[in-house]
């Protein structure tokens, strides 16, 4: 199956109001995996006149602030009402077909169809140019125990995984995060076999 993971970062947690900042996709082939750092990367910050958020989100990202501000060299950047077709191009030029002028991708993340789904609806055009399915496959099952009162975070589970639990908080090392946490949960489920 292939899955393109997705995180985001934004100024805070209400879809309505909290502006975002920074888009990050990595492609994987869960049939023919390549080393992480070979995965096709999709990565953007968006551009506002204005960004409105929550204190402890804005305190999260100064360096993505002064990034956007400076316009520094060697990144990508796009309004939230540009960004659905060039994430599409993106997905065909990396073997994804377009149907009726929109491309459909099985998405991997954490908290995505609770939280990034809906800002991304909320915020940008993606839905006119991405359609993404339903089922979402989020980590946090994967890494559930029984006495956990809730889904575990992106930290707790690289922990059970025996990785650094340390999140960067920034989207393409978030999405290589789960990318890397789905492919640990597969291994080991196909070496008990």
């Amino acid at each position: 199956m292939k899955i393109v993971s997705i995180d985001i970062e934004a100024c805070g947690l209400d879809p309505k109001i909290c502006s975002i900042l920074e888009f990050g996709a990595v492609l994987d082939d869960l049939c023919n995996p390549l080393p992480l750092k070979d995965l096709p990367i999709y990565h953007c910050y968006f551009i506002s006149p204005l960004y409105q958020g929550e204190p402890f989100a804005l305190s999260m990202h100064p360096s993505i602030f002064k990034r956007i501000a400076e316009r520094e060299p060697g990144y990508n950047y796009c309004s939230p009402s540009h960004f659905g077709n060039g994430f599409k191009k993106f997905l065909i030029e990396n073997g994804f077909k377009a149907e009726h002028d929109r491309v459909t991708i099985n998405v991997a993340g954490k908290n995505f169809g609770a939280y990034d789904l809906q800002i991304l609806n909320e915020q940008t055009d993606i839905a006119k140019h991405v359609k993404i399915r339903h089922k979402i496959l989020d980590p946090g099952i994967l890494f559930v125990e029984p006495d956990d009162e809730s889904l575990p975070g992106l930290g707790e589970c690289k922990k059970r995984a025996g990785l650094p639990e340390k999140v960067s908080h920034t989207a393409v090392e978030d999405a290589l995060d789960v990318v890397e946490l789905i492919r640990f949960k597969l291994s080991s489920k196909f070496l008990r076999r």
